[in-house]
């Protein structure tokens, strides 16, 4: 039988602690400078960025359109970036920020006429609605941001006149995804199957016309007069979609 022996051991033990030690220190001494690297790294990144803030905002504008355009179809345009600071103010004189949180970002396509707010600490996008130009207009992080939805309630009436099944469905859903405060009282079949192009069709008088218009250009429709074969449905907006929405 092999027996061990504890002197033995003790002697290796000791004969083994300076590499040991050594070899320690080797590691921590490996760590300390890629720490070191790292934050001399992050220190200069920040630096950067404060001598140049325009720049700044610029890679901070790519960065969350990568991020927000992983979860949704965004415009092919620079986003303006805005950090959202006193929410609660805001819930008071706009409903787009009702869902809204201090530091969620309002992404801002001028030429796009959107408005996105994406929450970066969960990864989602709380809203989407159209830049409305409005004279009573709140900020976010200081700076004055348009109004991003309207504050109407829509009764809109929709009508298949393209004959492709299931437009209609995804016709609400961009509806949806774009206004808020909007209720679907018709989802129906057109008189004509042949209609070339989407149709908007105004049937109150008291609608805001920069809402019909903002709409109109949101779904490529055109502002058009209610077809005489075409029965008055009990709403605010028909819109008749045509071949065009495929």
């Amino acid at each position: 039988m092999y027996i061990l022996n504890p002197t033995r051991m003790n002697y290796m033990k000791k004969e083994h602690i300076p590499s040991i030690i050594a070899g320690v220190f080797f590691i921590l001494a490996v760590l300390g400078l890629g720490s070191g690297v790292y934050f001399y790294q992050q220190y200069k990144t920040s630096e950067g960025k404060l001598k140049n803030p325009t720049e700044a905002a610029k890679i901070e504008s790519k960065e969350l359109m990568v991020k927000v355009g992983k979860l949704m179809m965004l415009p092919n345009e620079e986003a303006q970036v805005l950090t959202v600071a006193d929410v609660e103010t805001l819930k008071k004189t706009q409903s787009f920020f009702i869902d809204g949180k201090d530091n969620d970002k309002l992404l801002l396509f001028q030429i796009a006429k959107k408005a996105v707010l994406y929450r970066p600490s969960t990864n989602v996008v709380v809203n989407v609605a159209p830049i409305m130009d409005s004279p009573n207009q709140a900020t976010a992080s200081g700076q004055t941001p348009p109004v991003g939805a309207q504050e109407q309630s829509l009764k809109i009436a929709l009508r298949n006149g393209s004959g492709i099944t299931g437009v209609t469905t995804k016709l609400e859903q961009d509806l949806k995804a774009t206004l808020q405060n909007i209720t679907i009282v018709e989802k129906d079949n057109a008189k004509r199957m042949d209609y070339e192009k989407t149709m908007l069709i105004v049937l109150s008088n008291t609608l805001d016309k920069n809402v019909v218009q903002q709409l109109a250009t949101e779904l490529s429709a055109s502002v058009s007069a209610l077809p005489a074969e075409e029965p008055k449905p009990v709403a605010d907006l028909l819109i008749i979609a045509g071949k065009d929405r495929k």
